[in-house]
């Protein structure tokens, strides 16, 4: 499975929320999520539940054609923290 991005909205995130896709890729591609769901509010895509710096973030995603994952954003999320926060502990 190949993890793919866009490198504008890395430089974004990077500056404006201090998250590093890379290493959002690489919790993912070592199977640390919590869990992967429908997106409710995009019929077409799925997200990432996961632990990143002592909080659930979300990562949505679709797959393409070629079976890539492109990740479209990540954000923290309450809504999910309140869900799994206390039942995984935190990598990174």
């Amino acid at each position: 499975m190949g993890i793919t991005w866009d490198p504008q909205k890395e430089r974004r995130l990077r500056k404006e929320r201090g998250i590093e896709i890379r290493e959002i890729a690489d919790l993912i591609a070592d199977g640390e999520y919590t869990a992967i769901l429908e997106n409710p509010s995009r019929p077409s895509q799925f997200i990432f539940v996961l632990p990143y710096h002592g909080y659930t973030h979300v990562v949505p995603f679709v797959i393409a054609k070629d079976e890539t994952v492109v990740l479209k954003t990540v954000f923290p999320s309450r809504r999910f923290h309140q869900i799994y926060g206390e039942s995984h502990e935190t990598k990174t």
